[in-house]
């Protein structure tokens, strides 16, 4: 039973470490004009494969041990909720335009819920916390590497793809006659990579309060050395996931880790607690330098580029979006109840291209890149899985929230927020784990004795 259950501690740290990377099987392409519908593709990530082992290795062990909190835990109002919103969303297969295609989706929701349950049991979260620092630092590496490379690079095993400036569909900041790539890390986009170090940022901020809180109260010199080592490491990852989150030119990703800080700070103030006070205002000055040095050294319309969106690639962004949220409305309206089906969004876009007047019936329109969900995580579930399914989502995190210590509420607003601008939270197989696996970290049923990841 100890050694299932070390397999299971490890294996977790290993699969939050690699899931940034794309390596995966493409067992069924999905083409459309020539090129490629992501969302119509079927693929079996190399981390997937790890995440479903380890699932299986942990229902082994939860039958072993106790069977019976297995079935009295199914009791839980957490628990039923999910249960019931897992049945709705398999319904939600019968009436799909592509039943193939949602249960595809569904199963991968079902493996997000399933690391969801993997870490909440986990009893080494503190490890689980360094493997995701780290994971977060080389990714930010990897984008400071891209944005002074204006280059990604290509590979096979890694998942990735090379992307340069130059690239007709590279996602770039441009002004004047200037094309700048934004950092996609090992990501397919830049927003993710910022969604990502954002979130991580976050947890690097509160692990800096509880270490330096355990130096001042810790009186044992050699446990002191070897917390001076680990908060040099804490705070060198912060300047280099800060710099990968501002070089992701990321406009949701970095005002949800401002917004995610600004929480923190007046926590601490509220809270009168005077070591998080200091720390959080060395960080505070410490990323407005990194800022000031971006600033100085690399033209200033990247940013003003961004935040005013006046730009030409800027305004087709805004109104693609603006079009997307009608598309989503009107799909909304159609099926107000049960929606189009999981996964199926994207789908039913096509099919409406194909039934347009004077095109061959089953015919798009549109390249297969132009089928995208509309960006907005909650306006697309409405879509796929209509009010019931809204409701029942909305209602299982309000549970969930209920169940979170309140430094931890730092993360949930950050991913809340970003969730308001994008969808690959629900769209793709990363983001759909990194939902489940924040949450996972966050809720906590001993919040008194665990305010955060010991």
């Amino acid at each position: 039973m100890n050694y299932l259950n070390k397999i299971i501690n490890w294996g977790l740290c290993l699969f939050v470490f690699l899931l940034p990377w794309q390596t995966r099987w493409i067992f069924k392409d999905a083409i459309i004009n020539g090129s490629v519908w992501e969302y119509g593709r079927y693929s079996l990530y190399g981390t997937e494969i790890l995440l479903i082992v380890l699932i299986i290795l942990g229902i082994i062990l939860a039958m072993r041990r106790h069977p019976e909190d297995a079935v009295r835990r199914l009791k839980d109002p957490i628990a039923l909720t999910i249960v019931a919103f897992i049945i709705f969303a398999a319904l939600s297969i019968t009436r799909s335009a592509d039943k193939t295609l949602a249960l595809y989706v569904w199963l991968k929701l079902i493996e997000g819920i399933g690391l969801f349950w993997l870490i909440v049991k986990s009893e080494k979260r503190h490890l689980l916390k360094l493997s995701l620092i780290a994971a977060g630092l080389v990714q930010g590496l990897l984008a400071i590497y891209q944005f002074f490379t204006q280059s990604t690079f290509a590979s096979k095993w890694l998942g990735s793809a090379l992307i340069q400036s130059i690239d007709q569909g590279a996602s770039v900041v441009q002004f004047l006659d200037q094309r700048w790539l934004r950092a996609y890390g090992s990501f397919p986009h830049p927003n993710v990579l910022g969604g990502f170090l954002a979130t991580v940022l976050l947890l690097i901020i509160i692990s800096l309060w509880q270490l330096n809180q355990r130096i001042n109260e810790s009186r044992n010199q050699e446990i002191k050395r070897l917390d001076y080592g680990l908060n040099i490491f804490y705070w060198f990852s912060a300047g280099v996931v800060f710099l990968g989150l501002v070089f992701s030119f990321s406009r949701g990703a970095c005002l949800g880790f401002v917004l995610g800080f600004i929480y923190l700070i007046i926590y601490a103030f509220k809270k009168k607690l005077r070591t998080e006070r200091l720390v959080s205002i060395k960080l505070a000055i410490f990323f407005l330098a990194l800022t000031g040095f971006v600033l100085l050294n690399f033209p200033y319309q990247l940013f003003t580029t961004r935040i005013t969106a006046q730009s030409r690639l800027e305004q087709k962004s805004l109104i693609e979006r603006q079009n997307a949220a009608g598309d989503a409305w009107a799909m909304f309206k159609a099926h107000p109840v049960l929606g189009v089906g999981l996964g199926n969004y994207t789908k039913v876009l096509q099919n409406k291209d194909a039934n347009k007047p004077g095109l061959p019936a089953k015919a798009s329109a549109k390249a297969g890149w132009a089928y995208q969900p509309v960006h907005n995580l909650f306006q697309l579930i409405l879509s796929e899985l209509g009010l019931i399914g809204l409701l029942l989502f909305i209602f299982l995190f309000v549970n969930l929230f209920r169940s979170v210590a309140a430094v931890n509420y730092a993360f949930l607003l950050a991913m809340v927020f970003m969730a308001l601008f994008d969808h690959y939270f629900w769209s793709l197989y990363f983001g759909v784990m990194w939902w489940w696996l924040v949450w996972g970290l966050a809720y906590n049923s001993k919040i008194k004795k665990e305010p955060l990841l010991r």
